[in-house]
């Protein structure tokens, strides 16, 4: 819960801790790939992934596309990153499997964590981005807490038993079923204080699909990253958080999330 407050203080205070935020989850995130990887011998290129992480960031704020309209700026950023890092094995051992990885880990890090500011300032209304970026991570939260103990009590079979032994069928669909319920309420609320916004355009069969697809989305990226644990052979993607593993292991979730319901938003209720 004392995670739950510092992360809707720093949604409410904007882009002065958003920023910083942002910019500390990829340095230690990318550190945490870095070290999982090396477990089986693979090295990623870390100012490919951290210097071109930023710039991501930066191309990613969306005030610059307001600026400047119809530049795919996200695209020029990656394409920039992407030359750079070509470049870099030229010049240094054309190592193809690292380049591979790191490309992995840059879609997979900071090409996510561009969509939370995307998210943040769609569309374009400082409050009201904080209620749009609010909904995947409620979903996220919603579908842990109901996977976890709908899978507890009910649980019989098993999801994905290579890759994480103990999450079950019945968790997945209490997840859903819990991701629904919280976004239900959440819609209600916010449709009362922005009666103009497109919660207010949302019917609760289409509040369904989209709490269904976070919510997926969410376990998705929950097996991904303990799919990528097992592949390197550890239990924790870090030790940021003792006892409850690493950076990773906490958003592993919202890194799917997050960019899904920006496109679902971006989509079907354009500003």
């Amino acid at each position: 819960m004392v995670g739950v407050a510092i992360l809707g203080f720093i949604m409410w205070v904007g882009l002065p801790l958003v920023i910083p935020a942002l910019v500390f989850l990829l340095w230690l995130g990318s550190a945490e790939l870095r070290d999982m990887l090396a477990k089986r011998g693979i090295e990623l290129n870390m100012a490919f992934l951290r210097w071109g992480g930023l710039l991501m960031l930066v191309f990613s704020y969306p005030p610059l596309s307001t600026q400047y309209p119809g530049i795919p700026w996200r695209e020029i950023a990656l394409g920039l990153v992407l030359i750079g890092a070509f470049s870099y094995e030229l010049l240094n051992g054309a190592n193809i499997p690292r380049f591979a990885y790191s490309l992995m880990a840059f879609l997979y890090l900071p090409w996510m964590l561009g969509y939370f500011l995307l998210l943040r300032y769609h569309p374009y209304d400082d409050t009201l981005g904080i209620w749009t970026l609010t909904l995947p991570l409620l979903a996220t939260f919603a579908t842990d807490v109901g996977a976890y103990f709908i899978g507890r009590f009910f649980g019989r079979n098993k999801l994905a038993p290579t890759i994480s032994p103990g999450k079950t069928v019945e968790g997945s669909i209490g997840g859903i079923a819990s991701s629904f319920g919280v976004l239900l309420i959440y819609t209600s609320i916010v449709r009362h204080f922005y009666p103009e916004s497109a919660f207010s355009l949302l019917q609760p069969l289409e509040l369904f699909v989209f709490s269904l697809l976070l919510s997926l989305a969410a376990q998705l990226g929950d097996l991904t990253e303990s799919m990528l644990k097992r592949y390197c052979g550890v239990k924790d993607s870090g030790n940021f958080l003792p006892g409850h593993g690493g950076l990773l292991d906490r958003m592993d979730s919202v890194l799917f999330a997050v960019p899904l319901a920006y496109y679902l938003l971006a989509i079907f209720y354009p500003v």
